[in-house]
């Protein structure tokens, strides 16, 4: 049983991360100039790179704060420097962190839309977590159709389109949280991926391969990080305490 707590809290000044608990924290990407040089100066070259190549400022300016915050999350809980962090990549273009960069290494996930961004740490699972600004998407039902189980098509046809357009990104961040914490990208068909939208908030992820059929549990939870915001966390299944951590600068 995963339990949880909504309450977005003041994180303590020293941070832990006992086996049972997963940390998924909320900031905000629009920050003052001051700031963002700051976190720039955080990053690897690189990362610096990565941002020059955004043709809009504000794309700069979110990938910068992203993952400069990233690091400076990392840094609390590994009592090392932001810039002496080092990430590997995986196949798939998963970000995690490389071999002994630091005493406790945690195990991450981070996802960013429009101005937010939600980031999940554990010390023993994979967690996958994302988040989406609802806004109108003129090919809403042509990607359902392409990604959606059939059920889910369903359940979305028989909906008014104001919920529709909700209940579109509500699948959509379950799914991409559950193929982020499995690491496989779109190895594995979304179709076959039943999140059974409208039963309980907790429930298996259904389907996806041979080794998820076989009885590899994960669990899925939507979130509600922020107002016209939705999110969704996947972990894999046991005991497992959720807390929510708000940063502010």
């Amino acid at each position: 049983m995963i339990h949880y707590d909504h309450i977005w809290r003041s994180p303590p000044k020293d941070l832990t991360l006992p086996p049972n608990e997963i940390h998924v924290w909320r900031a905000f990407l629009d920050q003052p100039m001051s700031l963002v040089t700051w976190f720039a100066r955080q990053l690897s070259a690189d990362e610096r790179k990565r941002a020059a190549r955004f043709h809009f400022a504000h794309d700069q300016r979110r990938f910068t704060v992203s993952r400069g915050l990233l690091r400076i999350l990392l840094s609390g809980y590994m009592s090392c420097s932001p810039e002496n962090i080092q990430f590997r990549y995986t196949p798939y273009g998963k970000p995690t962190l490389a071999e002994g960069t630091g005493a406790m290494v945690p195990v991450f996930n981070l996802s960013h839309s429009h101005e937010l961004v939600l980031y999940a740490f554990s010390s023993n699972q994979e967690p996958g977590i994302d988040v989406e600004l609802v806004r109108p998407i003129a090919e809403a039902k042509q990607i359902a159709e392409r990604f959606f189980s059939r059920r889910e098509n369903a359940v979305l046809a028989a909906l008014a389109p104001a919920e529709m357009q909700k209940y579109f990104f509500i699948y959509w961040t379950r799914k991409e949280a559950y193929l982020k914490a499995r690491g496989t990208g779109l190895s594995i068909d979304p179709q076959s991926i039943d999140t059974d939208l409208l039963s309980d908030q907790q429930v298996d992820a259904q389907g996806g391969d041979e080794s998820a059929q076989k009885g590899a549990q994960w669990f899925l939870h939507d979130l509600a990080p922020a107002p016209g915001y939705v999110g969704a966390l996947a972990t894999q299944e046991y005991d497992t305490r959720v807390v929510y951590w708000q940063w502010t600068p």
